[in-house]
């Protein structure tokens, strides 16, 4: 047998990382993007993510809930602010009422503002309850698109096709490249084996005596 020098062998397994890391580079830099494995009828690459877990470890989300909350508290406030006078009033009127002293006409008259007082009240309460619905909405509308675009960023460093949320929460898919996307062929499928229905016709009398 041969004896190998070190100075060769040493130059021969240079030689060899150079060729590994170079074959390894040519692969990774011509791996297959979704659409290629969408059209070779590959699969996808799906990753999962626990949206549970995910979600109450955004240190961003506590300070927007902060926020919230200091929205939702202040809102209340003003709620109250604004519905005092009207309450005071009310109280007025009804303690009048109940005195002894009011007339017939007067009766009639506090009987009305009070009632005029009462849709106020709960007009005050429906626009506080839809502020504070928008204020909610805004929140989850701003966390929802800062979730997409990471998760998406993510999934395009990485090559994944399709991440799946696994918790409680439920979503299903939380992103899924364009090439796997089956909607519009699932669409067409079923347009193509109902392609129409009957059409309703309005239901009168005539139709009920026919029945």
């Amino acid at each position: 047998m041969k004896n190998v020098t070190p100075r060769v062998f040493w130059a021969t397994v240079g030689a060899l990382v150079v060729w590994l890391g170079a074959l390894t580079w040519s692969s990774l830099a011509s791996a297959p993007s979704a659409a290629d494995r969408a059209a070779a009828g590959g699969g996808p690459v799906v990753a999962f993510v626990h949206g549970d877990s995910l979600q109450a470890g955004m240190t961003f989300v506590q300070t927007m809930q902060a926020n919230l909350q200091m929205q939702l508290e202040n809102r209340e406030a003003r709620l109250q602010e604004d519905a005092l006078p009207l309450q005071e009033e009310a109280q007025e009127l009804l303690d009048y009422a109940n005195s002894g002293q009011a007339t017939e006409d007067e009766l009639e008259i506090a009987q009305r503002r009070v009632m005029e007082i009462e849709t106020a009240l709960r007009q005050l309460q429906r626009a506080a309850e839809e502020d504070m619905f928008v204020a909610e909405q805004n929140m989850k509308s701003v966390l929802a698109d800062a979730l997409r675009r990471h998760l998406q960023a993510h999934a395009e460093e990485e090559g994944l096709d399709l991440i799946l949320n696994w918790g409680l929460s439920g979503e299903g898919v939380l992103y899924g490249s364009e090439p796997w996307d089956v909607t519009a062929a699932v669409l067409d499928r079923i347009n193509e084996a109902h392609p129409g229905s009957p059409a309703v016709r309005p239901l009168t009398e005539e139709s009920k005596t026919e029945e």
